[in-house]
């Protein structure tokens, strides 16, 4: 499920690595949403840009982050589609094997349990707030909004990434090619 070996100058081939870079992005988004804060909430237009852009940074949404991107469900057997205008498509893609497909289901239903207390927790927490410092809470509404929106989109990447295990050491080498 892990394309690359570096990302951002992050060393991924190690469970250390990539739990450095789960730490690292939502550092950065608690960062830009602080920011936002100080600014005054007033900055929704320019969080909405960011949205994709952060949502999909850690891959699977779409090509070019560490995770492997999410392919469509192959089509069944039997059914083939005419390509008659001979043009590439735009969701081409290596589809997931069967490990790939568990592991990324697996994901999704660990992000979705972490999501489920995230969720009890934010909006008792905003009740509250909202209770005491209605003015305050108002006014930090957009960029939390904008912040939970990011984080739903980057949850199951960054379980994978937080989860997936270091290659075992020692059983495969790799085998020199003699024509060289």
């Amino acid at each position: 499920m892990i394309e690359q070996t570096s990302f951002l100058g992050i060393p991924l081939r190690t469970q250390r690595g990539r739990r450095l870079l789960v730490v690292a992005y939502y550092g950065l988004l608690l960062g830009i949403v602080l920011f936002a804060l100080w600014q005054g909430g007033h900055s929704w237009g320019s969080l909405s840009g960011l949205t994709f852009a952060m949502g999909s940074l850690l891959g699977g949404l779409r090509q070019g982050g560490p995770v492997k991107p999410y392919g469509k469900v192959s089509q069944p057997q039997g059914v083939q589609t005419l390509n008659l205008a001979g043009r590439r498509s735009f969701e081409e893609s290596v589809p997931l094997d069967e490990r790939e497909r568990g592991r990324r289901d697996h994901a999704h239903f660990t992000a979705y349990r972490i999501l489920y207390v995230t969720l009890a927790f934010a909006a008792l927490t905003y009740i509250v707030c909202l209770a005491n410092l209605p003015q305050l809470t108002q006014r930090a509404t957009p960029p939390l909004l904008w912040s939970f929106f990011v984080y739903v989109l980057s949850l199951p990447q960054a379980v994978l990434l937080w989860t997936e295990l270091d290659e075992p050491a020692g059983e495969l080498r790799p085998v020199p090619n003699p024509r060289r």
